[in-house]
């Protein structure tokens, strides 16, 4: 026989048996019902990410004519998603509303996977036991999925997870297709990676992940054949799909290093480590997600099982070299940032899939009857089961995430309505520094200084983490930070997303800074018709520096002092610890710098809410004696003051909070 005979004979083993109309009918009936549970699921969420407002803000630039920037003037890469940024400003210079289309499109998305995912369970490895087992078995991933809390919060985040599983799945599936039915007809699925990966970096690594298997698979059927597999390898049809791929590929990174300056966005730069830290926080990551969806890894086990399968090995294996490539790189990486499961959702099918499969498989081993109705039974029950225990078990909590992202953003948007008009009432730009920088940044249109990194060229290239601060898991996994550099920009104000309290290693790393301690003070403002008081950083002038009395540097000085800090502000909030809490201040003064009085200020406010007025008063004395910029601790003078009838003190702490913070009247 022929080497294309033998290779035909090969093709026609593999083909599968035809689908009955009515399973298809069924099955899109299914898939419709899930659909339309997934658009209900994620609109209970109703969020946007503040970190979408990152990407709004490089749309709205880019739409403008200021080119792809954060800042206006500073060309850099702070942001992941090229296509979306893309499809964004397409829509926007369409003259619709893209913050409402973000929402729209991850939803639209998402619904769309489930789709693929259907496809690639009915029509890649389709099931012939019977109409019930046959339903089962291809709409159970889809089913997982539609129910899965973390695919439904994501798909209307407003961020391109959505789309990019969208595109992932969609990918796999032609694949999967093109490898199956071996024919000559044109390969598309390279052009969809690509859409893929310019959607996420990630996308690459799952494209590189289906080159090797198409070089596995190759191997195996040609060198069966007796055909060269590196000559198939290279025959017109793949080198087509290569091309399709690695052209466009090259040519976005030649604009991408000749306009950024670098081969990999700046995130990249900004996230990533090599320290024990993010592979620590990279194993807890993948265990959070195992332990949520994967039953404490029994499902991890079960997907694996499909690998004994003989007939549809090859494409098991490719399912599970995603997932685990995919996973190890999440490892290597240290996770996310952002919860839940954000990572790990573009993945979501595979794995599911892979579920799917390997349940179906062991109910082969219990019923041997063609129609399987015990099997379905079994994983009817088993499926359903899962799913109603994750959305049982999570959906609250995952409603709380999105409503605290919610509340956030309602934060940082009137925040930042005070910010764009204190820079219109300054008649120039205002620069700030901010470590949660999304709608933030969006709405009040400042310059602004990413303490973190991600949007800035020099925290993410040039790190200067301080060994006494970053030793210590404050639970931030952005662990680069400059603060000389952010000292030396010099910016008129520095906002922390939890208000006076140093939280991230950048905001804390602040505190170490003789720079910051001399020149920024905590600035309190008000916005009475909206109910709302907030704290800024805000810069000192020169002029009211050098009026500022020296004082002798502490010879106990430590570092490490703003960890006591913080430490003593989260114990205030436990009030059966509050002796605890005021020890943690006693030691953070002792250790930190001269002339430094904000935990008197903070002792104050224990002992007054306690009613212990005499010990708030000698305590908010002590803070304003060492800092006459304490203005909270003013205020709670001048009211003291004003009780005792002592009308002369009373003003004079008034005058401090006129001159120093005149926003906090309002309140």
């Amino acid at each position: 026989m022929s080497q294309k005979k033998q290779v035909k004979k090969a093709q026609v083993k593999t083909q599968k048996a035809p689908v009955s109309p009515d399973i298809k009918m069924f099955g899109f009936i299914g898939l419709g019902i899930l659909a339309i549970i997934l658009y209900y699921y994620s609109k209970t969420f109703d969020f946007i990410q503040d970190d979408s407002f990152i990407t709004y803000r490089y749309v709205k630039n880019f739409t403008e004519g200021n080119g792809l920037v954060f800042n206006i003037g500073e060309r850099v890469e702070g942001y992941t998603c090229f296509l979306w940024v893309v499809l964004l400003a397409g829509v926007k210079s369409l003259g619709f509303n893209f913050i409402t289309a973000s929402q729209v499109l991850g939803i639209i998305s998402s619904m769309l996977t489930l789709l693929f995912t259907y496809l690639i369970s009915s029509k890649i490895f389709p099931k012939n036991n019977g109409t019930f087992y046959n339903i089962v078995f291809s709409l159970g991933a889809c089913v997982m999925l539609a129910a899965n809390g973390s695919f439904a919060y994501w798909a209307v985040s407003g961020m391109e997870t959505g789309l990019f599983g969208c595109l992932i799945t969609l990918g796999i599936y032609l694949y999967l297709r093109e490898i199956k039915d071996n024919s000559d007809s044109f390969p598309i699925s390279s052009i969809v990676f690509l859409f893929a990966s310019l959607t996420r970096p990630e996308g690459n690594l799952i494209f590189a992940v289906t080159v090797l298997h198409k070089i596995i698979i190759m191997f195996k059927q040609n060198k069966t054949a007796g055909i060269n597999p590196l000559k198939k390898f290279t025959d017109k049809n793949n080198l087509i799909w290569l091309g399709l791929y690695f052209a466009p590929a090259l040519i976005y990174m030649i604009w991408r290093y000749s306009y950024y300056g670098y081969l990999l966005p700046n995130t990249f730069y900004a996230k990533t480590g090599s320290s024990l830290e993010y592979f620590s926080t990279g194993f807890d990551y993948t265990w959070t997600f195992l332990k949520s969806y994967g039953f404490y890894g029994l499902f991890l086990l079960i997907g694996l099982y499909t690998l004994t399968s003989k007939d549809r090995f090859y494409n098991y294996l490719y399912l599970v070299m995603i997932f685990i490539v995919f996973t190890i790189y999440v490892i290597f990486v240290g996770g996310d940032v952002l919860r839940p499961n954000r990572f790990f959702v573009p993945v979501m099918p595979v794995f599911f899939i892979l579920v799917q499969e390997g349940l179906a498989m062991l109910t082969t081993l219990f019923d041997k009857k063609r129609e399987m109705a015990a099997g379905a039974i079994v994983g009817l029950i088993f499926i359903g089961g899962f799913t109603y225990y994750t959305y049982n078990n999570e959906a609250e909590t995952i409603k709380g995430y999105a409503d605290l992202e919610k509340g956030l953003v309602e934060k940082m948007k009137i925040t930042a309505g005070w910010l764009k008009n204190k820079q219109t009432q300054n008649g120039k730009p205002l620069t700030v520094a901010a470590t949660t920088i999304g709608a933030v940044s969006y709405y009040s249109e400042v310059t602004l200084i990413d303490m973190l990194g991600l949007t800035d060229k020099e925290v993410a290239h040039n790190p200067k983490p301080i060994p006494e601060i970053s030793s210590k898991d404050v639970g931030w996994r952005e662990r680069n930070y400059n603060v000389e550099y952010i000292m030396s920009r010099k910016p008129d104000y520095i906002y922390f997303s939890t208000g006076i309290k140093p939280s991230a290693y950048a905001e804390r790393g602040l505190f170490t800074s003789d720079t910051f301690m001399k020149y920024y003070y905590p600035y309190y403002f008000s916005i009475k018709e909206a109910g709302f008081t907030d704290i800024m950083y805000k810069r000192k002038t020169d002029e009211e520096v050098t009026q500022i009395k020296q004082v002798q540097p502490n010879p106990e000085y430590k570092k490490s002092f703003v960890n006591l800090y913080n430490q003593a502000m989260n114990t205030q909030k436990d009030k059966s610890k509050i002796n605890e809490a005021i020890n943690l201040y006693m030691q953070a003064l002792a250790a930190g710098p001269a002339g430094w009085g904000t935990p008197y200020q903070m002792i104050g406010d224990i002992y007054l809410q306690q009613k212990n007025n005499d010990k708030a008063f000698e305590n908010y004395k002590k803070a304003v004696e060492l800092d006459d910029y304490n203005v909270m601790a003013h205020y709670y003078l001048y009211q003291m003051y004003a009780e005792k009838n002592d009308t002369a003190n009373a003003l004079n702490n008034l005058d401090k909070i006129r001159k120093y913070a005149p926003e906090m009247l309002s309140r």
